[in-house]
């Protein structure tokens, strides 16, 4: 428990996953509130979730 509270242990596999969706839910909220529908963010969105939370998969179950 001390360990966790002083930041001494390693980041979770799933760190990386949430900081994409975070940036993803950025992507839509602003094309959200400026067209009141889903537009270009789909692009990005892709991107970010192609890449990012592959790649974390990736570095997570592809090791052997």
């Amino acid at each position: 428990m001390r360990d966790s509270l002083e930041g001494t242990g390693e980041k979770k596999w799933w760190y990386q996953i949430a900081v994409m969706v975070m940036i993803c839910v950025f992507f839509v909220g602003i094309d959200m509130y400026h067209n009141g529908k889903i537009t270009w963010s789909v692009w990005p969105v892709a991107a970010v979730l192609f890449f990012g939370v592959g790649f974390s998969l990736l570095n997570k179950f592809g090791r052997e």
